[in-house]
């Protein structure tokens, strides 16, 4: 039988097991399905409901902390810093002013330079605005700059005015150094019990609110609340943090103190524990209080209530000065110090400011007859050069033997100092070929170390000129700050000599300069107003700087008025400097003298070593026209001002 062709017919059963089979498997493709949205959905759902959770919590704290903040009134530099994740954006401090166009002059009626802008500013208004003074408009300055620069200068220190009265050529010196307490004696640091650098102990008595208020009975014109008030507004609305401030700040030898110092510490460090920055605005209420007490009663300072507040702080500091000392500090009127140069006088501080130290340095110099010839090429500014240093080696020697006159014999030493031939005869000792290196061809010798310190030179419109220097010694003084006055306190008493102690040098110190009670120690201020034969102020100079301070000033001098530079270049030119100990010549390293100087010195036997942080000098002119400049040293970041 032969197979048939046709297909097999399946039975109603297989064909209902095969539709029941097909219809399975869809409802299975779809539960697969199903389930994968359905597990993507949840997750999605999840990840929302975690986010809005953390959000929720996040801006709970956020809220919370803020309103702390906003809450909380007390001192929150005790407070634990914030967590990293809470700390605000960091932005920068404003920008510093800088100097206006033109502030160097000329001005046909008045001019200040101190190393403050602002504090040439006001000086200046007190002059045009409120008709004052040369010596209001000094006064309102330095109460400035012991606010602008309170690590340089402040009322918790001292320093010395030198006022020329034009309408009868007189020139008067006021002495308001700091001086040591009553129970000082000359072997008070030997033992390093008491600390003369830091702490209570390194305090004198301070003179400057008494030094400005003695010149300002004699010749100041407005109210004595109109020379204060400028420094209190500052102080209470707030001023930047300047380049030379912060520049003191981050010094090594400050830093520590600012952070261990409680008094420092709340005015220099922020709430994170970080230094502030330059530029940072800062107030200083506790000090805007105790200027408003001083305007209102200047003598409260030294015998009222504030002098007693004084007193408390200092002693509770480790200090020695009582109410006693306060009470008789006494500003002293000295016999200015006077001296001639070609066709001007020049007028000077008499110890124990160094007035001295610069008027020898001039008069072993003048029998050059020095002019712009003296540095027209290389070959002419080495031998200058050479010459001046040896002239500062000859005065640093002649430096040791003086001292505070009231306690010292000074009669002959300033007699020769200011004698055209005793400079004559130290001027023949100068080799133009070569220097000594052995100290006592020079003579005797003691140079102390300085750090802070400010100045001022002012021409006011009658003709009248003001040079005054203001120091709290090293910088920010004691690097203690008062708790409840806010002053910054000097350190004075380390500028006296410590017996049988040689200083980093290994030099012996000097015995006209050891402590005394009531006595006042040597300094390197030398404020000088240079006169022309007709009584026309020429040029008013002067300089911060510890012992830099008299080279500086007499560089300033022989560039303008011999060397015939301006008033700018005078201040801003490249400077030298030699003390005698250390044996070496220091160069400026960020205002350079050239490297065939250098070389030539160095080729005459000079050491010559380059060294950043110089004098600053400050100082005013006046032309042959009548046109009035003014130049504060760009070292510090100030400028002048005038009209």
């Amino acid at each position: 039988m032969e197979e048939s062709t046709m297909p097999l017919r399946k039975t109603d059963m297989e064909v209902a097991d095969a539709q029941a089979a097909e219809k399975e498997e869809k409802v299975l493709k779809f539960g697969r399905r199903t389930n994968r949205r359905a597990i993507i959905i949840g997750v999605v759902v999840a990840v929302v409901v975690v986010a809005i959770i953390v959000a929720v919590v996040v801006t709970v704290v956020t809220l919370k902390k803020s309103t702390t903040q906003k809450t909380s009134t007390t001192d929150t530099s005790s407070k634990s810093p914030p967590l990293l994740s809470t700390l605000p954006s960091p932005t920068s401090p404003p920008p510093l002013p800088t100097a206006p166009p033109n502030a160097d002059g000329p001005y046909r009626e008045a001019v200040v330079a101190a190393d403050s802008g602002k504090c040439s500013e006001i000086g200046r208004d007190i002059m045009r605005v409120k008709k004052g003074s040369a010596v209001d408009a000094a006064i309102a300055t330095l109460f400035c700059i012991g606010v602008m620069n309170m690590h340089s200068a402040g009322i918790g220190g001292g320093g010395f005015i030198v006022v020329y009265n034009r309408s009868n050529n007189f020139t008067e010196t006021f002495d308001f150094r700091e001086q040591a307490p009553g129970v000082s004696h000359q072997d008070m640091f030997v033992n390093g019990t008491l600390n003369s650098r830091v702490g209570g102990a390194a305090s004198g008595v301070p003179g400057e609110v008494r030094g400005f208020l003695t010149a300002w009975k004699k010749y100041g014109r407005l109210p004595w609340k109109e020379l204060v008030q400028p420094s209190i507004d500052l102080t209470k609305n707030g001023l930047q943090i300047g380049e030379n401030v912060y520049y003191a700040m981050t010094r090594s030898s400050v830093k520590q103190y600012i952070f261990s110092d409680p008094g420092l510490r709340e005015l220099l460090v922020n709430e994170t524990g970080q230094l502030k920055q330059k530029g940072e605005v800062i107030k200083m209420p506790k000090l805007a209080r105790t200027l408003e007490r001083i305007s209102e009663n200047p003598e409260d300072f030294y015998t009222g209530e504030l002098a007693k507040d004084i007193v408390s702080e200092i002693k509770e500091a480790g200090g020695l000065i009582t109410l006693d000392d306060m009470k008789n500090y006494t500003v002293k009127i000295r016999k200015t110090l006077v001296g001639t140069l070609g066709d001007y006088h020049w007028y000077s501080m008499p110890p124990p400011g160094s007035g001295s130290v610069l008027g020898l340095i001039l008069n072993i110099l003048k029998g050059y007859n020095m002019n712009s010839e003296s540095r027209k090429d290389t070959n002419s500014s080495i031998l200058t050069y050479h010459r001046i240093t040896e002239a500062f080696k000859f005065a640093y020697a002649y430096r040791a033997l003086l001292g505070d006159p009231d306690f010292v014999d000074l009669t002959h030493v300033l007699k020769n100092i200011t004698d055209p031939n005793f400079g004559e005869s130290l001027r023949q000792r100068i080799y133009d070929n070569m220097t000594f290196t052995n100290y006592r061809y020079y003579g005797d010798f003691y140079s102390a170390q300085g750090g802070g310190t400010s100045h001022m030179s002012l021409m006011a419109p009658n003709g009248d000129a003001v040079s005054a220097t203001t120091t709290i010694n090293l910088f920010f003084g004691s690097k203690f700050r008062g708790p409840k006055t806010g002053i910054m306190w000097n350190n004075e008493m380390d500028d006296f000599s410590i017996p049988n102690k040689k200083n980093a040098f290994g030099v012996l110190p000097s015995p006209a300069n050891y402590v005394m009670p009531g006595k006042r120690p040597l300094s390197s201020m030398a404020p000088s107003i240079f006169v022309d034969k007709n009584g026309e102020v020429r040029m008013v100079s002067g300089a911060s700087g510890g012992t830099r301070i008299t080279t500086a000033t007499s560089l300033s001098v022989m560039n303008f008025l011999w060397f015939n530079r301006t008033l700018s270049q005078s201040v801003t030119d490249p400077r030298i400097h030699h003390q005698l100990m250390p044996m070496y010549i220091r160069v400026d390293r960020d205002y350079p003298i050239s490297q065939e100087i250098i070389d030539g010195l160095e080729r005459l036997g000079h050491d010559v070593r380059k060294i950043s942080g110089f004098a600053v000098v400050q100082a005013t002119a006046k032309d042959k026209d009548g046109l009035l400049f003014g130049k504060s040293d760009p070292r510090k970041g100030g400028w002048a001002a005038g009209y």
